[in-house]
């Protein structure tokens, strides 16, 4: 199996690769993996989701634990969607907004639905 980095996408390639041989029969085609951060809606609703959490936590900003806190993890998260849209921090932004949203209800609910639906893009 062979693991080509993605150019702008970041994201795998397995099967139909250069090189690739999985045990599949010659002439045949293997549709693996391709890693490409999800679809065009995926990504449409994602920016929807983000620009919402910064709505909320502008609403919110006076009952928030961690004001600038929150509002640096909501930049974050939107220059990473905007560039490489790395998992890993996407996750670690989301987990710091909600750390300094304290017990504010709207931006941990939103919070969560990027966090469902960064997950259902892996």
């Amino acid at each position: 199996m062979t693991h080509h980095e993605g150019g702008n996408h970041g994201g795998a390639n397995y099967g139909n690769a250069p090189g690739s041989n999985f045990g599949h029969a010659p002439g045949s085609r293997f549709h693996g993996v391709v890693h490409d951060h999800g679809t065009a809606a995926q990504q449409e609703e994602l920016r929807a989701l983000i620009d919402g959490l910064m709505n909320a936590v502008a609403r919110h900003h006076n009952q928030l634990a961690d004001p600038d806190g929150a509002s640096t993890a909501v930049e974050l998260l939107r220059e990473e969607v905007a560039g490489d849209q790395r998992p890993n921090r996407l996750m670690g932004f989301l987990t710091m907004l909600t750390a300094s949203a304290g017990g504010v209800t709207a931006i941990s609910e939103a919070a969560t639905k990027v966090r469902d639906l960064v997950t259902a893009m892996l």
